[in-house]
């Protein structure tokens, strides 16, 4: 008998798989197709693969032009295989961590026949506690591809109509059009909602600029094939993607067999990811909670983990940052709500920036009357590392004046961050470039 089952091999369950089982904890993860999960095998793995490919395609000719140098670059078949090959290396390295770890690995799906026994293939497996990670699956419509699928794709699209504003519609958007296609980004409201009007005038203007036809507010009647029909026309594609959202994946037999709530967004689960059973723990993609990344995931599975092993803990999902993938990318983390002032600094006036002719975007910080940072938004080049300096400020409630008096190396992007700060205490210079 296993102490604990984790049911799926995804970014969530493959952790807490490892976490467990190097804690002594016997444990047994079950996966029905590919470890890694959505993240690696169609999700944020091969989407930053190729909007990297697309980025140095774009890139490269801008550098050209701003440098004085001459580029001539193009795209070949190897990039699709090499995205090929990184999903499957990072799939099997989630597998490896598992085993590794000492925890039993079993392929196949699981079905629970009743409380503390699932089966798998035909196998009776007992357990004591169980974490759900089994993840979600992307809405799809007949003959239309949806947005797993989109970023596998062997083949660059003459034309492509992408149904969903949020970030997985943007980022295919974007990837796509660098890389030669005609896109058609259609939407039902604002593109991003959740992020700032900055961060979308931005995006905006960025995929307008690389030929994406931004419709919002376009009410989607049907779609199906290479047709889409909205509340203000009609428009074909060679290829339709529905990027419109995901729904949670439940194992066979669970609610039948544990008091476990289930509402539209996933299975309801306390901040210790316990549910209202308390031999069931779900995390991932599977739960009702808002921040659906990898992770997110993985820290849910971490706090899982401690809970089951005796070291309670608890997740704060105000302090787990957002990215969006888009160029420029946005990260966000906090709530700006709670912010009584924002400062902000553009990348235009940052050095390093302007040498690399990475000018576009800026850096916003949220703090309230105590001078602590409760929200942070980075737009620009390497968001993604950026905000997470700004994720650690929001978490310790750092006071502006301390980020301030902080040094930061120059010439890095890092220093809109630390100008930002220092604008507030007329610290900064370089804001009179």
């Amino acid at each position: 008998m296993y102490e604990v089952l984790v049911i799926g091999g995804g970014s969530a369950g493959y952790v807490a798989g490892s976490v467990l089982a190097r804690k002594g904890i016997k444990t047994a993860v079950v996966e029905k197709e590919k470890f890694g999960g959505t993240c690696v095998n169609s999700g944020c793995v091969p989407s930053i693969f190729l909007f990297d490919s697309s980025f140095m395609l774009s890139r490269w000719k801008e550098i050209g032009d701003y440098k004085g140098i001459n580029v001539d670059v193009e795209m070949s078949d190897c990039t699709f295989s090499k995205r090929d090959d990184i999903v499957s290396y990072l799939s099997s390295a989630g597998r490896s961590l598992v085993e590794n770890a000492g925890a039993q690995v079993y392929l196949g799906e699981a079905k629970i026949r009743e409380k503390g026994k699932a089966e798998v293939n035909g196998e009776t497996i007992e357990f004591k506690r169980l974490i759900v990670a089994s993840g979600s699956s992307p809405i799809s419509y007949p003959g239309v591809i949806t947005e797993d699928e989109a970023v596998n794709l062997r083949y660059v699209p003459r034309d492509m109509i992408v149904v969903g504003g949020g970030y997985a519609g943007v980022e295919i958007a974007q990837i796509f059009a660098r890389l030669g296609s005609s896109v058609t980004l259609v939407t039902r409201h604002r593109i991003l909602s959740g992020f700032s009007e900055k961060a979308r005038d931005y995006v905006i203007q960025s995929l307008e600029f690389d030929g994406v036809q931004v419709k919002e507010f376009h009410e989607v009647i049907k779609m199906e094939g290479n047709e889409v029909v909205t509340n203000k026309g009609t428009m074909k594609g060679e290829v339709v993607v529905s990027a419109m959202g995901r729904r949670p994946v439940l194992p066979e037999g669970l609610t039948k067999n544990y008091n476990v709530k289930v509402n539209e967004k996933g299975i309801a689960v306390r901040r210790n990811m316990m549910t209202d059973d308390c031999d069931v723990f779900a995390v991932g993609d599977v739960i009702d909670k808002p921040n659906k990344t990898a992770h997110s995931a993985m820290y849910e599975a971490i706090v899982a983990s401690q809970t089951i092993s005796g070291t309670p803990m608890e997740v704060s999902y105000e302090c787990i940052p957002k990215v969006i993938y888009s160029d420029p990318q946005v990260g966000i983390v906090g709530v700006p709500e709670k912010a009584t002032k924002i400062a902000e600094f553009p990348f235009n006036a940052v050095t390093r920036a302007t040498i690399s002719g990475l000018r576009d975007g800026m850096v916003r910080i949220g703090f309230n009357e105590r001078n602590e940072i409760v929200y942070g938004e980075v737009i620009g080049k390497n968001a993604e590392e950026l905000i997470n300096i700004l994720t650690l400020a929001v978490k310790y409630r750092v006071n502006m004046f301390d980020l301030a008096t902080t040094v930061f190396v120059h010439p890095s992007l890092s220093e809109a961050i630390s100008n930002a700060s220092k604008s507030v205490f007329d610290l900064d210079v370089d804001r009179f470039k």
